[in-house]
């Protein structure tokens, strides 16, 4: 046995590494895909209160659900969004808006785009829906910004139902 891992040994040691050549490799062995890391912000869609029109918190909407925002990578002009929200059964209540706003939750600014640019969410019997759209726009790194979603075609405070202030993630 002993004479057997001598042997094993000498024979390994004797083994020639590889030639290392300091040529220029040919360019089909020097490539590497580099994937870029997406910039993504998400949100959480919390219950609200709602207000009147004096802007006097009148009760709290039971509404929830996720909110993500993704610079596509194939385009540093827009941004895919997608968002998934249940709100309380209204009568009526089959459509809400939506729309990234700067600032946080409740700050009454309006939206960084024009309304017609962010697709209404279709909302089932049981006021859940959910949207997938491409904005023409780019959270910037630095600011705050939050998505709200509204009654119907509704964009001011009044008509906010639900909110998620948008936090980087990647």
């Amino acid at each position: 046995m002993v004479v057997a891992a001598i042997v094993s040994t000498a024979v390994a040691g004797c083994a020639s590494a590889p030639p290392v050549s300091s040529a220029p490799q040919p360019a089909s062995d020097q490539s590497v895909t580099v994937y870029p890391t997406a910039k993504r912000w998400t949100g959480t869609l919390n219950p609200r209160l709602s207000y009147n029109a004096s802007a006097v918190a009148s009760k709290r909407q039971n509404a929830y659900g996720h909110v993500e925002v993704t610079v596509l990578p194939s385009s540093t002009m827009l941004s895919r969004v997608t968002l998934t929200v249940a709100v309380p059964n209204e009568p009526g209540l089959d459509i809400a808006g939506w729309g990234v706003s700067e600032g946080r939750c409740g700050s009454g600014n309006p939206l960084v785009l024009s309304p017609s640019v962010f697709p209404p969410i279709q909302l089932n019997a049981t006021g859940q829906g959910s949207v997938d759209a491409k904005i023409p726009f780019i959270i910037p790194d630095n600011g705050t910004y939050h998505v709200s979603v509204f009654r119907r075609s509704g964009t001011q405070l009044t008509d906010m139902i639900t909110c998620a202030e948008l936090r980087r993630e990647s």
